[in-house]
């Protein structure tokens, strides 16, 4: 998002992005919801243009009933009462930074998002468990995700690389953190035959490009599985976002998922849920994945 001053947010698409809850997938969205209210503070509100005013109200609004989410299904219902509520405890305990964001002239660019959230990041990471009471949060899960978010923007003035689908492994390889070409060569073959011996991928003649097999149930969360265990073990760089992610494996690897779905698999909020905590559903992922890269 990238607001102009002389340009207002269409009223119906609000409402719609709000019944749908897409404002509240993530913090970086529930910020952006935040930023279109104070940029059509004149339509929406007859407040003056105060900006403590603007956020004592929004932190009253923002903490209110969920009754407008009553049709969601019970995950995206506390995944909305949850992302809520982190917004109200940074209004509420760290005000300071949205004060900042909003006497800025710029408040609405890209640059001015990313700083905001970077310093929201770096602010949670602090915070003990002791000092938030509100279990809804999950702090732990919370620090990764906020972690994986900034990692995943872009950041200002530097150009998204479009990856080509040809000279697929070579883009992949440029992931990985060994100091050179040849070390990265050669890391991202060894990958590939364990993947091979473990039959998860078949050659696909002589093109350097491969067949996923796991195209089952599940499939595309073993592939960011994989992803999160590499990352886990320092193998590779977090500097890309979602689709950049999903383009570096589409690049060498042959599957039949939906492209959307493929991508989401990669989002911060996604790959945060491969924490290994008792009783999550993606334990079984995350445990096949450190299994087959014991050796790594």
């Amino acid at each position: 998002m990238n607001l102009r001053s002389n340009l207002r947010y269409p009223f119906v698409k609000y409402l719609l992005e709000e019944f749908s809850g897409t404002f509240y997938e993530d913090d970086l969205t529930s910020l952006n919801r935040l930023l279109i209210l104070y940029h059509n503070r004149y339509s929406f509100t007859v407040r003056r243009n105060n900006v403590g005013e603007f956020i004592t109200s929004y932190e009253q609004g923002i903490s209110g009933p969920d009754w407008l989410y009553w049709w969601f299904g019970p995950s995206k219902r506390v995944r909305v009462r949850q992302v809520k509520r982190r917004t109200a405890f940074i209004l509420r305990q760290n005000r300071e930074v949205i004060e900042d964001l909003l006497s800025r002239e710029d408040y609405g660019t890209e640059k001015a998002i990313y700083e905001t959230l970077t310093s929201i990041s770096n602010w949670v990471q602090t915070l003990s468990s002791e000092a938030v009471v509100d279990k809804l949060l999950d702090l732990e899960r919370w620090k990764k995700e906020l972690e994986l978010l900034v990692r995943q923007i872009p950041k200002p003035g530097t150009a998204t690389k479009k990856v080509p689908r040809v000279r697929a492994s070579e883009s992949f390889q440029e992931q990985f953190t060994d100091g050179n070409d040849a070390e990265r060569i050669l890391k991202f073959n060894r990958l590939k035959r364990i993947l091979l011996t473990e039959r998860w991928i078949v050659p696909i003649g002589d093109t350097d490009t491969y067949r996923y097999c796991k195209q089952s149930k599940g499939g595309r969360l073993y592939v960011a599985a994989l992803y999160y265990v590499l990352m886990e073990k320092g193998h590779i760089r977090m500097t890309t976002d979602a689709p950049q992610i999903a383009a570096s494996f589409n690049s060498w690897l042959v599957h039949d998922f939906e492209q959307s779905s493929f991508v989401k698999a990669f989002q911060a909020e996604e790959l945060s849920q491969f924490d290994g905590r008792e009783g999550n559903a993606r334990t079984k992922y995350l445990t096949e994945v450190r299994l087959l890269l014991r050796d790594f």
